[in-house]
Formats: structure tokens, C-alpha cells, sequence
């Protein structure tokens, strides 16, 4: 099934929307006609938001991972992604395996290569979130424990709701004591990633949830820019702010699209932090008085 992922950081790449396009003229399979619908929805989005505007030219950083990269280890074949992955992995997953999920099956946690910032930061920018991988042996224990997750709750949001989010906010619908999204502090929670993507030593997933919703528009759900400007500013003044000078070369953060979230119920942002103490991320993610019962 076509993926089509986001990266909703305050700066954005017109390649985007060259994707995009890409897709709709690509040859093979055609595209049913919903997954057509999203695509061309996307491709008015993208266009929407740059024409008339004047876009800030990103910095071309490396692309240290290419969807055939390997790394090479004396005596033995590390397949390239898409080699073979069908035969070599045979796992019952609760959600589709992607060719990238496969490769990484096909490793030991010795022959990942794990994500580091300046790759991180291209990926974000491409809008290419599909390319966030995690090491084998994570990968294994998260099909495991969504499986088991799913069976005991029935899906991942009564987990969530039952272990994670405050015991105040209750079962959905909620009613949070701001309209503006991160405005009270009641009304969302930062925690830690329970199942980070595999990242290089010192870069740290941090998820926001949030009961307050995030507004999105009509067509993708995507952000407007109104709730796209609440984000960003809720991420300077919690987190850049937080890491003095420089702060903001430290952060970076998206939100996938409404039709791309695995959790929909619970608005929710991303956050990818580097070089930041424990103390400062425990501080973050602790639990205050205005989340419990």
C-alpha cells in the first residue's frame, strides 16, 4: 500500500511535492481509487502551500542511507533492500511488513547502521519518514509485543490510555481544559518513546500527546498553518528554549498526516532531541499533579 509521510518541521522541501508526483506517473500497479484520491489531495496540498510564497533554500546535507545501502563485513553478504527479503523472512506480523521492514529482519543487530543526526535531519526534510528503521532485534520484540498488545486491549489505543496517558483525561471523547493545543499543561503529556527508531548514542525519541486536537485540514489532514505555528511554538519554548544557545540546532519535530496515524484517537507529535542530559529528559517526561486522578 502507497505511503505517503509528512514531516510537518517548521522549515519544508518543494521535493515533496516532486515526489508526489512522481508516484501519480510512475509505472506498474495502478493506484486504487482511494489511495489515488490521497495522493492527488497531497499534490494540491504541497502546492497550496508553496505557490505564492517565498521558500527558504534548506541546505543540501549527505544522504548517508540509500534504500540499497549495506554495510560490508568480512566473509559474509549483507542483502541490499528488496534482495531476496521474502524468502529470508518469514514473520507473522500484526501490521504490513514494508521491504524496508524485511531487510532489516534480514540483519543482525551487528550489521545495522544506525540512524545518526545529519541523516535524521535529511530524512525529515525529504519527507522520506518511511526510511526511520529500527535495529533487528527491537523490530522483532515490537511485532511481538503489538501482537500480544492488540490481542489483550484490542488496539493500541487502549493501551495507551490504560498505561500511558493521564489518568485524568479518562476514555475518548475528551475535554481538555484549553481549545489551544499545549496551552495547559494538563492537557498533554511528554513521554518518552517506549519503541524508538534505531538511532545513534546521544539522540533521544520523545512523543507529545496531547487532548487538546491539533487542527487539520480537509482533504489529507494535514496542519493548518495556524496549528502548524501552536506546534512549533510549543516545541521552542518546552524544548529549545530549554537547551540555551543553540538549542535549535538540537530539535527537531513532525506530525504525520490524520490518515497516516497508527494512533488517531490522541493527537500526538513527534520530537527528536540530541546531547541532552538524562536529568533534562526525565524532567520533561515526568508526571505532574494536574495528570493524576
Amino acid at each position: 500500500m502507497l505511503r505517503l509521510l509528512v514531516t510537518l518541521r517548521p522549515t519544508h522541501n518543494i521535493k515533496g511535492l516532486h515526489l508526489i508526483s512522481q508516484r501519480l506517473s510512475a509505472p506498474g500497479p495502478s493506484l486504487a481509487p482511494a489511495q489515488r484520491a490521497i495522493v492527488e489531495q497531497a499534490s494540491a496540498s504541497f502546492a497550496r502551500r508553496f505557490s505564492g510564497g517565498t521558500l527558504k533554500k534548506l541546505q543540501k546535507q549527505p544522504h548517508h542511507h540509500g534504500t540499497g545501502a549495506t554495510r560490508d563485513l568480512p566473509g559474509k553478504h549483507i542483502p541490499a533492500m528488496g534482495e531476496n527479503t521474502q524468502a529470508q523472512v518469514q514473520v507473522d506480523a500484526p501490521f504490513p511488513l514494508t521491504e524496508i521492514d524485511k531487510w532489516v529482519l534480514s540483519q543482525t543487530d551487528d550489521e545495522f547502521k544506525y540512524h545518526d543526526w545529519d541523516e535524521l535531519c535529511t530524512i525529515l526534510q525529504n519527507n522520506e519518514l518511511h526510511l526511520l528503521k529500527r535495529k533487528p532485534s527491537d523490530l522483532r520484540r515490537y511485532i511481538k509485543w503489538t501482537t500480544e498488545t492488540k490481542a489483550e486491549y484490542g488496539n493500541i489505543t487502549n493501551f495507551l490510555i490504560a498505561h500511558r496517558l493521564p489518568k485524568a483525561w479518562g476514555k475518548p471523547p475528551f475535554t481538555p481544559a484549553s481549545q489551544i493545543p499545549f496551552a495547559d499543561p494538563s492537557d498533554y503529556r511528554v513521554l518518552m518513546n517506549d519503541w524508538p527508531y534505531g538511532f545513534a548514542p546521544g539522540i533521544s525519541h520523545i512523543v507529545v500527546w496531547t487532548r487538546t486536537p491539533i487542527a487539520t485540514d480537509d482533504t489529507v489532514g494535514d496542519m493548518t498553518p495556524e496549528s502548524r505555528k501552536i506546534v512549533a511554538d510549543f516545541i521552542k519554548r518546552f524544548f529549545v528554549d530549554r537547551l540555551g544557545p543553540g538549542g535549535e540546532e538540537k530539535v527537531i519535530w513532525f506530525k504525520n498526516w490524520v490518515a497516516l496515524q497508527s494512533v488517531r484517537t490522541v493527537d500526538h507529535v513527534h520530537v527528536l532531541v540530541r546531547d541532552v542530559e538524562p536529568e533534562l529528559l526525565e524532567e520533561w517526561s515526568r508526571e505532574l499533579e494536574c495528570h493524576k486522578v
